[in-house]
């Protein structure tokens, strides 16, 4: 009774305490800066509120996959077991979102040192919006405990002037816990805790939170979920593993540690709004990035020009902007096994005898720095099964050797071509052959054989500065060169999946590419016209996905962006 008045007179105090901040604010201000993780999550009751009252809250129980999951066993396992807890506790699973955590919780966690299990550090914090139904809630939590035997006592202790509790177990450690200015800590760690009465104590309310100023250069303040990482808390780990390494990988995890000494902060993080995002994002200290690596980590990004003629309803689509020679050059900054050639000389020794050796250095250097890769759906009234698959990469061959380029490129997959079609025919009854034909001035290559599902003619070409290889020879005749050079900046794009388009695909064809797929050995047609089917169920809860980056002097973003097939919010 006396360690329940003396809770309910630390919330009145908490309760009269003005408000400064903002609740996220409130909250980071009295968590540990220097812990390897933290975990935040901000604004849940908004973000709930809005998703479910959204259009795709009204459409996913009309869903063939939402009618699934809410007659499944699975959803009503999780509704049953969350009953009792929330009747114990007295609250509703809307009070819980809407009065508690639906402001601020943060969790922050260092994992313990090798050979130290008991030094792993850990802390959650939470800003409720009503503090009162939270002492309520702990008060039910106690008893409840009590009487189950899983709780002994409630201790109350002292530590700064200040009061926190402590929850003594019959067996294994004890819990505490303590209000500050309204922000509820708990931890396994009574050092914690008292660190937490501490920061309250020393720093001032009207400074920013030095992690609210790291998610802040990171980009993520507005972010509905934020894993903060440290590296400056894992570096002890990181020269571990560098002085531990074996032989054959000690000269990776050297590399690996320059740049992570590199590293400020970094951060994982979920934003929602009528799509989803998730992303990281990475901020260095470039005085301290090899300047090798500076170009790749940071600086602003340029969209490959392909994706100006890539089409809008490409069932996948993936591409970039790097020269081949530049990659090559970064992959060889990874160590290679004792005794073994780098990346440039197994490309030599591969290459050169097909190429020529004099001739590689040019052919090389002249293939990037646009390329891309792209798979349609077939044309629409043919009866072809298959998608078409279209690759392309810019050639730079306007100077006095282009022509030399030029020819070497395509002599070299025209060998490639002719080695797969000899190889086939020595095996099988039907016979490849490799036929030619002309778009304008463009000769196409491609290989034909009554095996072939319909539509499929692997080709290739060299066409408005792009080496081509297709499934199809309509598809190189359809490409147009993207013209002008693409510009820095923004969010530049990497690869997109359009689920609309798939499952348009799947709906169309999933009986002929079931029955194609069993005649190729994968299994039942059958089965897998019923699986083929599910995926088109779970398609249909989106309409497009799509990867992007993002960079700037100092770090950069990778960002995958999901719009789903209605909005998540109104």
């Amino acid at each position: 009774m006396r360690a329940r008045l003396t809770l309910a007179l630390t919330f009145a105090l908490a309760l009269g305490a003005p408000a400064s901040a903002a609740p996220r604010d409130e909250a980071l201000r009295v968590a540990p800066t220097d812990f390897a993780l933290v975990v935040v999550v901000q604004n849940l009751r908004d973000h709930g509120t809005a998703v479910s009252e959204s259009p795709f809250a009204s459409w996913f129980p009309t869903s063939a996959l939402g009618k699934q999951f809410l007659a499944s066993a699975a959803f009503k396992k999780i509704t049953d077991a969350s009953t009792p807890i929330f009747a114990t506790l007295g609250i509703t699973p809307t009070e819980l979102l809407q009065d508690i955590v639906g402001d601020t919780l943060v969790f922050a966690y260092t994992p313990a040192p090798p050979g130290d299990a008991k030094a792993e550090r850990s802390v959650i914090l939470v800003r409720p919006r009503k503090v009162e139904l939270l002492v309520t809630v702990m008060d039910r939590l106690n008893d409840a405990q009590t009487k189950s035997k899983e709780l002994k006592a409630l201790i109350p202790h002292k530590h700064a002037g200040e009061t926190y509790f402590e929850r003594q177990k019959p067996q294994g450690p004890s819990d505490f816990y303590c209000f500050r200015d309204g922000v509820f800590a708990f931890s396994s760690s009574e050092a914690e805790i008292k660190a937490v009465i501490d920061r309250d104590k020393s720093l001032p309310k009207d400074k920013t939170p030095v992690l609210v100023a790291r998610m802040t250069k990171l980009g993520v303040t507005d972010a509905a979920a934020v894993l903060l990482v440290n590296p400056r808390s894992l570096d002890t780990e990181v020269a571990a593993k560098v002085k531990n390494a074996k032989p054959d990988e000690r000269a990776f995890q050297t590399k690996f540690a320059e740049v992570w000494a590199a590293t400020d902060s970094v951060a994982i993080y979920f934003t929602l709004d009528t799509g989803v995002e998730l992303g990281v994002s990475v901020q260095f200290n470039t005085e301290k990035l090899p300047a090798h690596l500076k170009t790749w980590l940071a600086g602003e990004r340029t969209p490959s020009a392909l994706w100006s003629v890539i089409p809008d309803d490409a069932m996948l689509a993936v591409a970039g902007r790097v020269k081949l020679n530049d990659l090559i050059d970064l992959l060889g900054l990874l160590p290679n096994a004792e005794g073994k050639p780098g990346v440039r000389e197994t490309i030599e020794q591969a290459l050169g005898p097909i190429i020529g050796r004099d001739k590689l250095p040019l052919v090389l250097g002249a293939i990037g720095p646009d390329f891309g890769m792209w798979i349609m759906p077939p044309a629409p009234g043919t009866k072809n099964t298959v998608p078409v698959l279209v690759g392309g990469v810019k050639i730079e061959a306007n100077g006095p050797k282009g022509a030399e380029v030029s020819k070497a490129l395509l002599q070299s997959l025209e060998y490639g071509f002719q080695v797969g079609r000899v190889a086939y025919n020595v095996k099988h009854k039907d016979q490849i052959e490799l036929r030619e034909e002309k778009d304008g001035d463009v000769i196409i290559k491609s290989l034909s054989c009554e095996a072939f599902p319909a539509g499929f003619r692997p080709c290739f070409a060299l066409k408005g500065g792009y080496l081509l290889v297709s499934t199809s020879p309509d598809a190189i005749k359809s490409f147009r060169a993207p013209t002008g050079e693409p510009k820095p900046g923004g969010d530049v794009p990497l690869a997109r999946f359009n689920a609309t388009a798939a499952r348009g695909y799947l709906a169309s064809h999933s009986s002929a590419l079931a029955k194609w797929l069993a005649s190729a050995g994968a299994g039942d047609a059958q089965t897998l016209a019923e699986q083929l089917g599910g995926l088109g169920d779970v398609l249909e809860q989106f309409d497009k996905v799509e990867l992007l980056s993002r960079g700037d002097a100092t770090g950069a973003k990778l960002m995958l962006r999901i719009k789903t097939a209605k909005p998540l919010k109104k």
